[in-house]
Parts: C-alpha cells; sequence; structure tokens
C-alpha cells in the first residue's frame, strides 16, 4: 500500500512543520517576555504600544489603524480587503471583524 506510506509521509512533513513553527514562536515569546521585563511605560513593541500597565493597546496594531482609517473614510469594502489579506481569513469572517471595529470606532 504505497499510498498509505505516502500520506504518512506528508503527515509526518506535517507534523515536522508544525513542531518547528511552534518551537520559533516559543523563542519569540521567551524574548518578548525578557525584553517586556526591561520595557517600561509606553514601550514599543511589534505588537503595539505599551501603556503604563503594560497592555498592548490593539488599536495600534497593524492593520487596525489602516482598517481605522477606511472605516471613517467610509472604504468598508477595502478595509475587508486589508482584514482578509493581513489575517487570510474568509468573506464573512473579515466582514464581521470589520463591522464590529466600525462598531467600536463610530460608537
Amino acid at each position: 500500500m504505497v499510498w498509505n506510506s505516502d500520506v504518512q509521509r506528508d503527515d509526518n512533513a506535517r507534523i515536522s512543520a508544525l513542531e518547528a513553527t511552534v518551537a520559533d514562536l516559543q523563542r519569540r515569546i521567551a524574548a518578548l517576555e525578557a525584553a517586556g521585563g526591561a520595557a517600561g511605560a509606553g514601550a514599543e513593541s511589534p505588537y503595539g504600544t505599551a501603556d503604563s500597565a503594560g497592555a498592548v493597546d490593539p488599536w495600534s496594531v497593524p492593520p487596525w489603524p489602516e482598517i481605522v482609517h477606511l472605516i471613517l473614510r467610509d472604504k468598508k469594502i477595502q478595509a475587508i480587503k486589508v482584514y482578509r489579506e493581513h489575517f487570510a481569513v474568509g468573506l464573512k469572517e473579515a466582514k464581521e471583524a470589520v463591522e464590529e471595529a466600525e462598531r467600536r470606532v463610530r460608537g
């Protein structure tokens, strides 16, 4: 049964790739945590701007500033496109996320 061994080999390759990704993410988290201990209020990070308590403002994280800008310019379709491209999700999920952002932005 050649087919089963091919499937097993593909599964093993996927598992190895996922394990490598998890290890990389764990290294990145450790580096961020180590840097976070040394960073003070208002520290910049690739994940947004931290306040005095160290909480990150999610609206400062890409692609949200661009999406908010598009929402305020009444360009919801472009905002959905940006969301889909950034997060690699379907149209429904992107539309729901952008509509929720619009509700929060517009109050």
